[in-house]
């Protein structure tokens, strides 16, 4: 019995260690923060499935401290001095855009430029929030282990020019409570728990097999 309970208690660790939240400090992402940026060390693995939460509030200026003002999806909150009324694309982001990861598994935007984060709007928030959005849906499709450290950038080329910032707040990343991502080390722990009630249950098999005759031959 103890050797069951043993290993129950070790696969039940094994399931449920990365179930919980990875909660992220409150960042400052400057506008200079294009090439590298404030950094995050996960705790443990994450997966696709897992999601994110997290509000970003303030304004980026990429050309100077009060021309083209864009909120954390690139969406321009204060126009430049010929008019401009949209924003370009960088690669696959937006200019001014809050992006997140890093160089192995890529940097993604973590808020749309659509008309829920002001796009087309005269008057687009400076405070964006997502909730508990899949890192799949933001682009993230291979689990990343622990001790990956991701990046908080600005979507631009230039650095020379920008001020402002946001504020990232109330950032928590929420783990599957029925996940499964063991390390090593656990699954050593599961074999191990395996050997030993497959020992026991052999031992106890010849106890019960042996006829009182052969017992008292030996």
């Amino acid at each position: 019995m103890k050797t069951l309970f043993l290993f129950a208690t070790v696969l039940a660790s094994a399931i449920t260690s990365f179930a919980g939240t990875i909660s992220i400090p409150g960042t400052t992402v400057n506008g200079s923060d294009v090439f590298s940026g404030p950094t995050l060390t996960l705790t443990s693995a994450v997966a696709p499935t897992d999601t994110l939460t997290l509000t970003a509030t303030g304004e980026v200026f990429l050309q100077g401290p009060s021309a083209y003002g864009t909120n954390a999806a690139g969406v321009l909150t204060t126009a430049g001095t010929t008019g401009v009324g949209g924003s370009g694309p960088n690669g696959s982001t937006t200019f001014g855009a809050l992006l997140f990861g890093n160089s192995t598994f890529g940097f993604v935007q973590v808020y749309p430029t659509n008309a829920g984060n002001g796009l087309g709007s005269a008057t687009p928030s400076s405070s964006l929030t997502v909730t508990a959005v899949s890192l799949a849906s933001l682009g993230f499709n291979t689990a990343m282990p622990s001790g990956t450290v991701l990046q908080f950038l600005i979507s631009d080329t230039n650095t020379s020019d920008n001020f402002g910032s946001f504020l990232v707040s109330g950032a928590i990343i929420t783990a599957g409570v029925n996940e499964v991502v063991p390390e090593p080390g656990s699954i050593a722990m599961v074999l191990a728990g395996l050997a030993a009630l497959s020992g026991f249950r052999y031992r106890r098999s010849l106890r019960i097999t042996r006829s009182p005759e052969r017992a008292c031959c030996q």
